[in-house]
């Protein structure tokens, strides 16, 4: 048997050549792994039982089965190289812009400007109201209530004092906008800005309610917070309001009637605001209806005598926005449209009006309504405005209330620590504004409304002021209490002749004359201090005036209303603000309502619709004497009894 040849096999020998282009870098064909020894079975591998290696032939090629995080981190690699790149921001901004302008971007843009007057305010002016209507301030159909000044070119109306506000019903409108003169750009707080403040208002013509002359640069009120409410609603806050300020847009029903409230409460700003209406704008085609309970003369209930396409007064207002859309100033008013007559365009018709209610505080419930803790400022102090006993209990009889109210005034003039001194209560109550406000120069004529009945709740800050600065009065605190009494009895003797000489149902026409059942006088109820400071001060008073034959003027004694511990509790009446420039109390919440209840009892009979439903009162009540409820029904058959025998005697009835 003949054997094979150990190389017949033997493959055939290639010698390794250096590649023709003479590079240097080395042929994978030169490694030993390269020779053909590397995959025979005489190569040293196999000689030692191993497997030689697979000679490297260039990268595999496979496709393997990728999976879910492969894709995700594909993905992300692939966003990030795209969004690094700045153009594709800049076409992503420009597709954006372009979506959000076709959908309603242009409306969203005016409504941001409402409350602007920057750079571009002019351009877009017009579009703030296309499609709207304006109706300015003078309406004579905007029921105004409180002390409200008219600019002498009657393009806007300016409140001072806090708690002012007016109503207004529309109909036929989704939209109504307000427009203000009030402007961010005011450098300072309006408190500050006294234009008119070295005038001598006795210089000034007397003729009229309010002659307030505006200066030859007039800048705007600083931003002022308000609140609104529509219908029965809640009440919507408008913080910080300028220029023209959205209420409602676009979510009216146009079908119905509403009935709108702005309130200017002014409790963030220390009650030193400044609200300058220049009227509303709702849509074209809507109506302002007469307020309920105001007093309008037929032609004006039935037609909208001031349409702002039409009217010389809706023109101006157009002059006067645009000037502020551009600069924020007006020029100077002219004498000839300077208004001798606030309110010539408000004929008056007999007929059933509102009641109203006044009230002269030094401590105004609208600055407290709150507890230790709470918020002092934003929603919380805002919201305190309607929240105070003046406007609960004005509210309790869907009547008008009007406030007199500034925080620590004193009553007596030169006030050692008092706010605003050496000006008193009394000063400020027969002003336009309140003192450091440039309508505290110009008298008020009482010729705008007059109260069913007032509330007087002064004496606490003077009580601080003689017991903190005795020493610096140089007096004893005796004389102090009794200077403080004659300026009370002044007061309301000054009220009496100056202000309010008739009861307003002797006043609701030329041809109409005063119930039976009207009091000769207003009433006015002089209140014992809340914490029971100068006590016996007020009770003189009001026996000093009775003595002299005011039969219409009534001491309040407030003791027991209140909690006047000084103990921290969710129950508690009271609370100290060391927040302020000096430590006061004040009413919470619950103090405010039960202020508001309590009052409630005395006042019914004055400004219930239905008076006969009230509680009777006998005299001994507001004569410091206890009152007996057994003896309440005698006293009452008493007092009907002797009424139906005056009339029988008088009237044959």
């Amino acid at each position: 048997m003949s054997q094979t040849p150990p190389f017949r096999n033997r493959p055939n020998l290639h010698l390794s050549l250096t590649p023709l282009s003479g590079s240097p870098i080395p042929s994978r064909l030169n490694t030993p792994l390269a020779t053909p020894f590397g995959t025979t079975k005489y190569s040293p591998f196999r000689s030692a039982g191993l497997i030689p290696p697979t000679p490297y032939g260039g990268p595999v090629q496979f496709s393997p089965r990728r999976s879910k995080a492969d894709y995700v981190t594909y993905t992300k690699q692939r966003l990030r190289r795209t969004f690094s790149n700045r153009l594709t921001w800049l076409l992503l901004f420009f597709v954006g812009l372009v979506w959000w302008w076709g959908t309603g971007g242009k409306r969203e843009l005016e409504l941001v400007k409402l409350k602007s007057v920057g750079v571009g305010k002019g351009m877009l002016a017009p579009e703030i109201t296309r499609g709207l209507q304006f109706f300015p301030a003078s309406n004579p159909k905007i029921y105004y209530v409180g002390r409200w000044t008219a600019a002498p070119n009657r393009l806007r109306k300016d409140g001072a004092f806090p708690g002012v506000y007016f109503d207004v019903t529309v109909s036929n409108t989704s939209t109504l906008l307000l427009s203000l003169h009030n402007s961010p750009l005011t450098g300072s707080s309006s408190a500050v800005v006294t234009m008119g403040a070295t005038e001598n208002s006795t210089d000034n013509d007397p003729g009229h309610v309010s002659f307030h002359s505006l200066p030859d640069k007039h800048i705007p009120a600083s931003p002022i917070s308000l609140l609104a409410r529509v219908d029965e609603d809640e009440y919507i806050l408008l913080p910080n309001s300028t220029g023209l300020v959205s209420v409602r847009t676009k979510d009216l029903d146009p079908e119905m009637t509403h009935d709108v409230r702005i309130v200017a409460p002014m409790t963030d700003d220390k009650g030193r605001g400044i609200i300058e209406f220049e009227g509303i704008w709702i849509d074209k085609g809507g109506k302002i209806l007469r307020v309920e309970g105001s007093q309008l003369s037929a032609d004006v209930e039935d037609e909208d005598v001031l349409d702002v396409e039409s009217s010389k007064i809706g023109e101006k207002h157009r002059l006067g926005l645009s000037r502020l859309l551009g600069g924020g100033r007006h020029d100077k008013v002219s004498a000839e449209n300077f208004s001798n007559d606030e309110d010539k365009d408000m004929d008056r018709v007999t007929g059933e009006r509102r009641k109203m209610l006044e009230i002269i505080t030094d401590t105004p419930g609208s600055f407290g309504n709150r507890h230790p803790g709470r918020r002092k400022g934003g929603v919380d102090g805002i919201l305190a405005g309607v929240m105070g006993w003046e406007y609960l209990l004005g509210e309790m009889f869907s009547v008008d209330h009007v406030g007199i109210g500034v925080d620590g005034m004193c009553l007596t003039q030169g006030c050692v620590g008092g706010t605003g001194q050496p000006a008193g209560m009394g000063d400020v109550f027969f002003r336009s504004g309140p003192d450091g406000s440039d309508y505290y120069a110009h008298p008020w004529m009482f010729q705008t409304y007059v109260p069913d009945v007032m509330v007087i709740n002064v004496g606490a800050s003077d009580h601080y002021s003689f017991d903190k600065y005795l020493s610096e009065y140089n007096e004893p605190a005796w004389n102090l209490s009794e200077r403080f009494e004659d300026t009370y009895v002044s007061l309301i003797k000054a009220i009496r002749e100056l202000a309010y000489p008739k009861h307003p149902a002797a006043m609701s026409g030329d041809n109409a004359y005063a119930p039976s059942t009207a009091p000769a006088s207003i009433p006015i109820f002089v209140m014992r201090p809340l914490r029971g400071q100068l006590e016996h001060a007020t009770q003189g008073v009001v026996n000093r005036l009775r003595a002299d034959g005011d039969k219409s003027v009534f001491w309040l004694d407030t003791s027991g209303w209140l909690e006047t511990d000084a103990t921290i509790s969710e129950d508690q009446d009271f609370f100290l603000d060391e927040s302020a420039s000096t430590p006061r109390w004040r009413l919470t919440e619950r103090g405010n309502q039960r202020v508001a209840i309590f009052l409630h009892t005395h006042v019914c009979r004055y400004l219930a619709a239905a008076g006969e439903k009230c509680a009777f009162l006998p005299p001994e009540v507001y004569q410091g004497k206890v009152f007996q409820p057994e003896s309440a029904n005698l006293d009452r058959y008493v007092e009907d009894e002797k009424e139906r025998k005056l009339k029988k005697l008088f009237w044959n009835e």
